[in-house]
């Protein structure tokens, strides 16, 4: 019998401890499994629209079902040409979130946790993972949507590829999505908040999309943050911004007058309330105002410009 060789040997180990890997807990179904979240025990979103996913249009099926689940009417073909990279043979992730933005949905950015994704589908938000299907040396790249889960079972439910209900294991999902960078959206209407996300992901969510949509939207999310984090300044100054470029100067004036009793520092605040009231042909308050903004801050060159300007407005119109 031939005799094995040192390298003979070390590859067979790898293969075995690969092997043992691969059969070992996912690190997050672990701990859902050891501490279950305190959500329903099993909930499926069975309204979710399906389109079969064609060869390599996983991206365009999935978003368009889940606009369609937000009511906007729409098919794989219309999205395919805003985000299929024909020699990629695919979407990236940065054009689904683009395409996404132009339906004037919101697409947030999850953290990362399964339990997360759990979390969404018991507020009824459907959620769009990336998984690798393959290997890390040799992925398949795949977009799935999950529409449910069963912390009993320990199986979530998908839709994905040809198959409207897909049952798979935490581990085997936990697995094939880790590889996928464990990436996932909500992608919700400007009127909702993620269930899952806290403030600052879900402003800097707004930020991206203020810069590539329309300003109402916008405006909308804001009103929401600003219901569900009252006493976030930062959400009050997003809201005065947007009211502001929708020429809502009174609301845009509250918004910035809100945050600054959350926050009296905020030299922004002050410089916007500026703009807000000098709008509204109030300018002795509006130069008060650039004053306190550049007492906080005296030698910032925008608030001395602002100063300028706004000096400027008064004596025209007076």
């Amino acid at each position: 019998m031939r005799r094995l060789t040192q390298h003979a040997r070390l590859a067979g180990m790898l293969f075995i401890l690969a092997l043992s890997s691969a059969c070992a807990t996912p690190f997050q179904t672990l701990g859902i499994r050891e501490n279950p979240p305190d959500i329903p025990p099993q909930v499926e979103l069975s309204s979710t629209p399906f389109y079969p996913q064609l060869k390599y249009y996983c991206g365009p099926a999935v978003l368009a079902a889940l606009a369609n689940y937000r009511g906007i009417d729409v098919v794989p073909d219309d999205i395919a040409p805003l985000i299929y990279v024909p020699n990629m043979q695919g979407s990236l992730q940065e054009e689904v979130i683009a395409a996404a933005r132009r339906f004037n949905l919101l697409p947030v950015q999850l953290d990362g946790n399964l339990e997360s994704i759990f979390r969404e589908i018991a507020a009824g938000n459907p959620v769009l993972v990336l998984q690798n299907l393959g290997f890390d040396f040799y992925p398949r790249w795949h977009y799935a949507i999950v529409i449910g889960y069963n912390l009993n079972e320990e199986t979530i439910v998908m839709r994905s590829g040809t198959r409207e209900r897909l049952v798979r294991s935490f581990s085997l999902f936990e697995r094939t999505w880790q590889r996928g960078g464990h990436w996932s959206l909500a992608i919700v209407t400007p009127g909702q908040v993620p269930a899952s996300v806290n403030a600052e992901r879900f402003i800097n969510t707004l930020i991206e999309f203020e810069q590539t949509s329309d300003s109402y939207p916008a405006y909308q999310g804001y009103l929401s943050a600003a219901t569900k984090w009252p006493s976030n300044a930062l959400v009050r100054i997003g809201l005065g911004n947007t009211a502001y470029a929708l020429g809502e100067f009174r609301q845009s004036e509250n918004a910035y007058k809100d945050a600054l009793r959350l926050s009296p520092d905020m030299a922004e605040a002050w410089n916007n309330l500026a703009y807000a009231l000098a709008q509204q042909g109030k300018s002795d308050e509006s130069l008060e105002a650039i004053n306190r903004a550049l007492k906080i801050s005296p030698d910032d060159d925008n608030y001395l410009d602002s100063r300028d300007e706004l000096k400027q407005w008064s004596s025209i119109s007076n």
